[in-house]
């Protein structure tokens, strides 16, 4: 395949055994797009609850999801949260609270879509967008990047 389109699907761990099938419903769609020739390949990141800043690919990988939602008028609140908190231990910082699945898309070096996000239509779930990349590509019209369904 010569667009390079990947999925990079990122999972809150540990979570409550109830989230867990959620979970793996999709990883097991984004591994179908895979198998089907859909996508080059899938990505997968485990993090946790809360974004200290720490981490550098993570802060790296939620600024740009947030420069996507910023482009195109969308919001990815309430999947990433952000807050200051005060601890008597750690003094002040700001977090991010990380949802317990998020897809993004991939398109080159290009990122065309985060799922879950709210746009112009309204909410867009992980798996609205899972179908919207599976019916964009099939139709040729490469990976969604809108921001409505």
């Amino acid at each position: 395949m010569s667009h390079n389109r990947r999925l990079a699907v990122y999972l809150r761990r540990p979570v409550a055994a109830e989230t867990e099938p959620r979970q793996n419903s999709v990883l097991g769609r984004a591994d179908s797009l895979r198998q089907q020739g859909l996508v080059d390949s899938v990505d997968v990141t485990y993090w946790h609850r809360l974004s200290t800043g720490l981490d550098p690919h993570e802060t790296s990988a939620i600024e740009a999801m947030e420069q996507w939602a910023d482009e195109r008028g969308c919001s990815l609140v309430p999947a990433f949260d952000r807050h200051d908190r005060h601890s008597a231990f750690l003094g002040d910082d700001s977090v991010v609270t990380l949802p317990v699945a998020c897809v993004a898309c991939w398109e080159g070096d290009d990122l065309v879509g985060v799922y879950p996000h709210t746009g112009p239509c309204g909410h867009c779930t992980v798996a609205d967008g899972l179908d919207r990349v599976e019916a964009a590509v099939r139709s040729g019209e490469g990976l969604y990047t809108g921001s409505q369904r």
